[in-house]
């Protein structure tokens, strides 16, 4: 599939000729079609209990110093010879339940012998899959489970188990522990994720989740129980879970942690990756974590997933001299410079940011620390030595990590920055305090708060909008006022379309926009819209939909994000709210699209990739915007689009001539405020 670009001040998004179809996505080729009957899972026998592990710290070769693109050296991976016990708590009793059933056919490709044990608490749903796992079938509830290679060593039935309560966790990891005794304990933890917010649901049990304060109790009792002081390894296979809050928490309750910055698609780890365990003894955790991510990477490009993939490894010792380097850093933003505060919000637009939407209360707001600080640090302010501190500390505390091409400047940690306060989660503020970072954010929020109202981000009023069309579309301008140029931070245009019959008016894209500050202290904002929408179509029926575009001037990659609703099958005739959707797509300079995933976003923050029944109905959505300045998010269509995802059909199609397009240039300073320039503008 083929989209070609446009050379203007902001690329657009057009077809090549007629109806393009979606590329194949995750669903085409998952481990979960790696059939569970085909993996001649047999019941066995238990081998016989190994030492237990004593009570003394990682191996110091565990954590590698190098984190360059060819990976620590081999010989820093090494540890001394030791047995494993891996704990992989499977939390797929939830739309991920065919990955759940995918994921324990790989462990079994793997499986235990006298050097590791590979035991699962497997939760399923009664509905979201019917395939059988070996000689257990389809079953519902939950199974505690010793996978051995192409059988199961052992199997309980625990009976219906509540994987979003801590207590479940917590039981868990002393099982195993106490049953499956070894020199290492990994912990990974599998389902749904929302970073700083935590994991779940488990959807027969109320959808409860586990929270991240929950999920550092859990752990921490159940250690205080088999008395350990920690174990080597923690993971994350979810969405999201690569964040300082969340290192912070877990930092004294592991020696490395391995999650992921960004989403994860569906497949997530490949648990076939823990075989390396059953031949060598002299694996630690830090050579674990990076046998976990470059498989992950591996599977990754073989199903064509790995366009915006990250996953990395934290040496957790590590975060106390980060938190430390992040206070330094807080101490001197704290002194209120306009001027620093202005350019740490210019990097905040700049950084790469993970789980974005356009429809800002479902966006996580989770930022890369490194991508942010080297922003920052590009800014040329006083505290360049503070900021230098902060990037050496993650230097050391990032042991390896991977990225795709849309996700390079990922560097391993992310952190929760939202544009205003306004957009602060009131869960965030009940988090334990994150060292450092906290103060970052009240540094900030606090300088916008206070910041002149003179200096605000404001248009000129004398000032019209200023416009021209040319062949390749309509190009926009506006100029800012004298006096606000210096706090702007970032720019976009959005546009829609004016309904006749009521005057409102239905949105139906938004780009970024160029800011340039002029000498007299004013700027001048301008962008380009070809003149195009987005739609979708099942094939039957066709709606429009909107876009979110952003672009990596660099490598020319453009990034789209579609907002849509999907309803299930069971749930058309019902009342409830339709599950919020995001369609991402990456596309090169070429207009190919490298990567096309649908997410799904719960009520809770939790997201992971999006299992659709085709019999169920996918909305296009967009944002309505009424006479009286009041906005929501609704769908045109009356009838919906069949949720085979895989056939999805997208295409760009133009504007009809004499259409009235509502135009919006935006600008917003550091305060989070915005102003905005408009009009109205008749195509030609």
């Amino acid at each position: 599939m083929r989209l070609r670009s446009r050379s203007r001040v902001i690329f657009a998004l057009i077809t090549t000729a007629g109806l393009i179809a979606c590329g194949g996505t995750a669903e085409d080729a998952q481990p979960a079609d790696r059939s569970a009957e085909d993996s001649a899972v047999d019941e066995g026998q238990e081998p016989e209990p190994e030492e237990t592990r004593s009570n003394s710290d990682a191996d110091a070769d565990d954590a590698a110093d190098d984190n360059d693109a060819s990976g620590p050296a081999a010989d820093d991976l090494l540890a001394e010879d030791g047995s494993w016990t891996v704990l992989i708590y499977l939390m797929g009793d939830n739309d991920l339940e065919r990955f759940a059933v995918g994921d324990v056919v790989e462990m079994a490709e793997a499986g235990s012998n006298e050097n590791v044990n590979i035991v699962t608490l497997v939760d399923r749903h009664p509905g979201f899959s019917d395939a059988e796992l070996g000689p257990l079938g389809d079953f519902d509830g939950t199974r505690l489970l010793h996978v051995g290679r192409d059988e199961l060593i052992d199997s309980f039935d625990t009976g219906e188990l509540n994987l979003g309560d801590p207590a479940t966790l917590k039981d868990f990891l002393v099982t195993g522990v106490n049953e499956f005794p070894a020199d290492r304990y990994a912990l990974i933890l599998w389902d749904h994720g929302g970073g700083w917010i935590g994991m779940g649901p488990d959807d027969t049990d109320n959808e409860d989740l586990l929270t991240l304060p929950e999920i550092r109790a859990a752990v921490q009792d159940g250690l205080d129980e088999v008395g350990l002081d920690s174990i080597d390894l923690l993971g994350f296979d979810a969405c999201l879970m690569a964040t300082l809050e969340v290192a912070s928490h877990v930092q004294d309750l592991a020696d490395v942690m391995v999650a992921s910055e960004e989403l994860e698609p569906g497949h997530g780890w490949d648990f076939a990756s823990l075989e390396v365990l059953r031949d060598r003894r002299d694996v630690g955790a830090a050579g674990l974590a990076v046998e976990l991510i470059d498989t992950y990477a591996a599977q990754a490009a073989e199903f064509k997933t790995d366009t915006k993939i990250t996953l990395s490894a934290l040496d957790l010792a590590g975060i106390t001299e980060l938190e430390g380097a992040l206070e330094d850093l807080a101490e001197v933003l704290s002194e209120g410079d306009i001027s620093v505060l202005s350019a740490l919000a210019a990097a905040r637009q700049a950084a790469l940011a993970f789980g974005t939407n356009p429809d800002p209360s479902l966006a996580s707001n989770l930022l890369d620390l490194g991508s942010l600080m080297e922003e920052f640090l590009m800014m040329e302010t006083s505290i360049g030595p503070e900021i230098e501190a902060v990037l050496a500390a993650l230097d050391e505390t990032v042991i390896y990590e991977i990225s795709g091409p849309a996700t390079r400047r990922a560097t391993g940690v992310s952190v929760y920055f939202p544009p205003s306060l306004d957009y602060v989660s009131d869960r965030y503020a009940e988090l334990d305090e994150v060292p450092g970072w906290f103060e970052i954010l009240e540094a900030f929020y606090y300088a916008g708060e206070n910041m002149d109202e003179g200096s605000k981000a404001s248009f000129a009023e004398e000032e019209a909008l200023e416009f021209y069309f040319d062949d390749e579309g309509l190009t926009v301008y506006g100029t800012v006022e004298v006096g606000s140029s210096d706090s702007i931070i970032a720019a976009e245009i959005v546009y829609g379309v004016v309904d006749d019959s009521d005057g409102s008016i239905v949105f139906i894209g938004e780009e970024p926009a160029s800011f340039e500050a002029l000498d007299d202290g004013s700027g001048e904002v301008a962008a380009f819209y070809d003149l195009t929408a987005l739609t979708l179509s099942d094939g039957i029926d066709t709606d429009f939909a909107f876009l979110d575009m952003e672009i990596d001037e660099e490598d020319g990659l453009w990034f789209l994000d579609v907002p849509l609703w999907y309803v299930a099958p069971e749930e058309l005739d019902g009342d409830g709210p339709p599950h919020d959707v995001i369609l991402g797509l990456t596309l090169n300079p070429d207009g190919d699209v490298l990567s096309e995933v649908y997410y799904e976003i719960d009520g809770e923050g939790m997201i992971g990739e999006l299992s659709a029944d085709p019999e169920g109905l996918i909305f296009p959505v967009v944002l309505n915007q009424y006479p009286d300045g009041s906005s929501e998010w609704v769908t045109l269509s009356e009838v919906g689009l069949f949720a085979d995802l895989p056939s999805l059909q997208y295409d760009v199609v133009p504007l009809d001539s004499g259409t009235e397009l509502f135009v919006e240039l935006i600008v917003y300073d550091l305060a989070g405020d915005s102003a905005s320039q408009t009009g109205v503008i008749t195509l030609p």
